[in-house]
C-alpha cells in the first residue's frame, strides 16, 4: 500500500514545472556555479540546493553531476543523491500547497524550502500561509485589515481613517460578546445588538467627562456616527461578497440610521 502510495506521489512530482540546473550565468568567483531547483509556476523562482560545482561538470540534458567532477567537491553519485532528495523535497512543499489551495505557490516554496527542511512540518507551514490569505482566513477582522489594505492608494487618509473606526467598533463589538463574529451571523439580531451597544457601551477611549466631580469615560456614540459604522460595514461586507470570499448575505434588516 506504501509503495503504492509513494509510487503515485513520485508520479504526480514528475509533472511539476520542475527541475535541476546549474545556470553558467551565475558562476561565482571560485569558479563553481549553485545548482538550484528551478519552479516555473505562477512565477519562475530558484530554490537554492547548497550545492556548487563548476558548471562544465553538469549535463545539462540529463540535470546531474558527471562523473569527472574533481574530487575536492565531492563524490558524484553521493551528490546526485542529496540533489535527487532534495528535488523531491521541494516537489512536497509545491504538491502540498496545491493540495491546500496555497494562494501564492511560489512565494510559498521560496520561503519555505531548505535543505534542512523538515517535510513533517508542511501542515503547520501550509496552516500559516492559509491565515495570511484573505481567501482562505475568514476572520473578520483579518477581512476588514485586507479591505482596508486593498482601499490605501485609491481614496483619502480621511477615508481610511473612516474604514479604521469601523474596524475599531467591530473589534470592540466582538469583545463585548465574548465570541467570534463569523460572516454566517450577519442578521437582524447581531445588528440589533451591534446598534444598541454602538449606541449605550462603546467605551470611547479618547474622550471623558466630570461626573459627579470625577474624570469618566463616555460611553456610547453620536447616532450619526452608529450611521456612518453600519453604512462602511455594509460597503465592506459587499466588497467581500462581490470578490466570492463569502457567501451573498441579506444586508436589507441593515438600517443606515441618520
Amino acid at each position: 500500500m506504501n509503495s503504492t502510495k509513494n509510487s503515485t506521489k513520485f508520479f504526480l512530482s514528475m509533472l511539476l514545472p520542475i527541475k535541476l540546473i546549474c545556470p553558467k550565468g551565475k558562476m561565482r568567483k571560485d569558479g563553481t556555479c549553485i545548482v538550484f531547483i528551478q519552479y516555473c509556476g505562477d512565477k519562475t523562482i530558484l530554490l537554492n540546493t547548497e550545492i556548487a560545482i563548476p558548471p562544465k561538470c553538469w549535463n545539462r540534458k540529463f540535470h546531474r553531476i558527471t562523473a569527472d567532477l574533481p574530487a575536492t567537491y565531492g563524490a558524484t553519485d553521493d551528490l546526485n543523491g542529496q540533489l535527487a532528495a532534495l528535488l523531491r523535497k521541494a516537489s512536497d512543499i509545491i504538491t502540498h500547497a496545491v493540495k491546500k489551495k496555497v494562494q501564492d505557490i511560489s512565494a510559498f516554496a521560496k520561503k519555505t524550502f531548505h535543505p534542512a527542511f523538515d517535510t513533517a512540518t508542511l501542515e503547520e507551514k501550509a496552516k500559516q500561509a492559509a491565515a495570511l490569505n484573505p481567501k482562505t482566513n475568514l476572520e473578520l477582522i483579518f477581512q476588514i485589515e485586507d479591505y482596508i489594505k486593498c482601499k490605501r492608494d485609491k481614496v483619502s487618509k480621511g477615508m481610511l481613517n473612516v474604514y479604521k473606526n469601523m474596524k475599531d467598533h467591530m473589534a470592540a463589538f466582538q469583545e463585548h460578546r465574548k465570541a467570534p463574529i463569523t460572516f454566517d451571523s450577519f442578521d437582524f439580531n447581531l445588528y440589533e445588538s451591534l446598534v444598541n451597544y454602538l449606541t449605550y457601551d462603546y467605551v470611547q477611549r479618547r474622550k471623558s467627562e466630570i461626573i459627579n466631580g470625577k474624570r469618566e469615560q463616555i460611553r456610547g456614540l453620536k447616532t450619526s456616527t452608529v450611521g456612518k459604522t453600519i453604512k462602511q460595514l455594509r460597503i465592506f461586507l459587499r466588497d467581500r461578497m462581490r470578490r466570492k470570499i463569502i457567501s451573498p448575505i441579506d444586508l436589507s434588516d441593515f438600517k443606515i440610521l441618520d
